[in-house]
C-alpha cells in the first residue's frame, strides 16, 4: 500500500521471523527502540511499558494487547496524557459479537495446555510417568477441565484426541452444553459444585484452569486444601493466570516461582503451572493466527 514498515532489529526472532525475512520485503531495520516509536502506527504484542510510552508522540496509533485488568492506573494516564489512540487486540470484535484474537489465542492456549501437561506428567521432566492418554490394557489418565469456554473446549478436544478421560466443570449450564455440542459427543460435565470437583480433583492426572468468573468473597474457585487432597506427581495448567489471577488459592506463589521452563512444584509434589502467555510457547503459530486476524 505504499508505506514505510519499520522493524525493531531482533523482532521477531522468537517466532523465527528473522531480520532478511523482513528487508527481503522491503522492510527497514533500526537498533534503537526511539526509531521505531518515530513511527505514526506502531504495532507490537505486549502492553507498552513505560520507556516505551515515553518514546511515544501525540495522536499515534498503537496496535497491542493492552491487557487492562493488569495495567497500573499510571500507564493508563500516561497513555491518556500523551493523547495517544490505542487499539487493543483482546477488544476487537466481528460482525458476529465474537472476539476473534482473544478465540484464536484461547484456541491455542486450549491445545497447548494439553502438551503441557504431557510433558510434565512423563518422566523426562521429573514427573511420576504417566503417559497423558490410553493404551490397551492401561486405564487412560483422567483430565479435569475447569471452565466450558473456548480454552476448555479445545482442551476437551485435545485430551480426548489422546483417549483421556475427561471431566468438565463449569459455572454456566448453557457453556457445558455448548461444548458438549461442539465436540460432537455426550462427557461428564457438572456444574461447579464443591463436593463433586473435589472428588474429580483427587483421582486427577491432570487439571487445566480456564475460568474467567470469579466469588467476590475469595477471587479463586480452588481453594489450597483441594488442591493438596491431589495424587502426588499430578499436573496443574492454569490458564487463568494472565486473565485474573489464575482459579486457584496456591496461585500467588505459584505465579512468582514458575517460569516458563520450571513450573512451581509444591510440598506434596504436585506440578503446578501458573504462566501468563502460554502462546508464548508457540510463538510461530500464535504469529500466524494473529496475523489472519
Amino acid at each position: 500500500n505504499g508505506h514505510k514498515v519499520i522493524i525493531e532489529t531482533g523482532a521477531g526472532n522468537a517466532s523465527n521471523y528473522f531480520d532478511h525475512d523482513f528487508s527481503e520485503s522491503g522492510a527497514t531495520i533500526v537498533k534503537t527502540k526511539a526509531e521505531v516509536y518515530k513511527s505514526e502506527i506502531i504495532l507490537k504484542i505486549s502492553p507498552p511499558a513505560s520507556d516505551e510510552i515515553a518514546l511515544m508522540t501525540p495522536n499515534q496509533l498503537l496496535l497491542s494487547f493492552l491487557f487492562m485488568p493488569q495495567q497500573n492506573r499510571e500507564s493508563i494516564v500516561e497513555l491518556m496524557d500523551r493523547k495517544i489512540n490505542a487499539v487493543a487486540y483482546e477488544f476487537l470484535k466481528d460482525e458476529s459479537g465474537c472476539y476473534p484474537v482473544i478465540r484464536s489465542m484461547s484456541e491455542i492456549e486450549g491445545y497447548a495446555a494439553i502438551t503441557i501437561a504431557s510433558e510434565y506428567l512423563s518422566k523426562a521432566h521429573g514427573g511420576k510417568g504417566v503417559l497423558l492418554g490410553g493404551i490397551t490394557g492401561v486405564s487412560p489418565a483422567e483430565v479435569v477441565i475447569i471452565g466450558a469456554g473456548t480454552a476448555g473446549e479445545f482442551a476437551t478436544r485435545a485430551a480426548l484426541g489422546l483417549g483421556c478421560m475427561v471431566k468438565v466443570f463449569d459455572n454456566s449450564y448453557k457453556n457445558l452444553k455448548e461444548l458438549e455440542r461442539n465436540v460432537g459427543q455426550r462427557l461428564f460435565t457438572s456444574i461447579l459444585h464443591p463436593q463433586v470437583l473435589t472428588k474429580a480433583l483427587k483421582s486427577a492426572d491432570a487439571v487445566v484452569a480456564s475460568l474467567r468468573y470469579f466469588d467476590s468473597d475469595h477471587g479463586f474457585y480452588i481453594t489450597r486444601d483441594q488442591v493438596n487432597q491431589m495424587k502426588p506427581g499430578s499436573v496443574i495448567v492454569d490458564l487463568s493466570v494472565g486473565n485474573n489471577g489464575g482459579c486457584f488459592e496456591t496461585y500467588s506463589i505459584a505465579s512468582q516461582q514458575a517460569t516458563q521452563d520450571h513450573p512451581y512444584i509444591n510440598e506434596r509434589g504436585i506440578i503446578q503451572y501458573s504462566v501468563p502467555n502460554v502462546a508464548s510457547r508457540v510463538a510461530r503459530t500464535a504469529s500466524i493466527a494473529l496475523s489472519n486476524i
